[in-house]
């Protein structure tokens, strides 16, 4: 089973654009978004055109309240949802947890290595 995903964006515009904190999950029916780690917090991100961040997704922490999917609801901090297709059927659960948006994919990894 995927316990992890490695979320990623691209500016695909001809300007920088900025990403403000973390990507905004909540699925429908559920009471509160996914949880942030609050150690990943660093600056905001800037991203010249073709630049890429990412964002780590642990998707079960071994609680309860498990949710099958295989689209994640993505909410980008401004912007609207989107709907992300997954490699599959993903099991969350109110242990997930994602990080901030970060310019290393490794770093961001680093942050749901232990748990």
């Amino acid at each position: 089973p995927v316990r992890h995903l490695l979320l990623t964006v691209t500016n695909t515009g001809s300007a920088k654009c900025g990403l403000q904190g973390y990507p905004y999950l909540k699925f429908p029916h559920a009471r509160a978004p996914i949880a942030v780690i609050e150690d990943s917090k660093d600056a905001p991100v800037t991203l010249a055109p073709g630049e890429k961040a990412y964002a780590a997704l642990l998707a079960s922490g071994g609680r309860m309240d498990t949710y099958d999917t295989d689209t994640l609801p993505l909410g980008l901090q401004p912007g609207g949802p989107v709907n992300v297709a997954l490699p599959g059927q993903v099991s969350f659960d109110d242990g997930a947890r994602v990080t901030y948006w970060i310019p290393a994919s490794g770093l961001a990894l680093r942050f749901i290595g232990s748990r």
